[in-house]
């Protein structure tokens, strides 16, 4: 059976300056997702801002995955703030 990415969602944040978005996207990209057949997630950036897109297959998975992204971009930030 194929699971459906049929939920998603596209966040935005905007960082300082364009190198912080870039340190947040490098940090974040290693990070393997447990379940890829159920969420996925993929980051860009352009400019200053951080784009995270996520997918899953019902809305528990993507309420779950975003909320763990969303904790790690917390620690990004505290870390960046800290270390400037």
């Amino acid at each position: 059976m194929t699971s459906r990415l049929d939920h998603s969602l596209k966040l935005q944040i905007p960082f300082p300056d364009a190198k912080d978005a870039q340190v947040a996207l490098r940090v974040l990209e290693p990070d393997p997702v447990l379940r890829p057949e159920d969420f996925q997630c993929s980051y860009t950036n352009i400019g200053n801002v951080l784009e995270v897109h996520f997918r899953s297959v019902d809305d528990r998975s993507l309420r779950v995955g975003v909320s763990n992204v969303i904790d790690s971009i917390k620690t990004i930030i505290e870390a960046i703030d800290e270390l400037a």
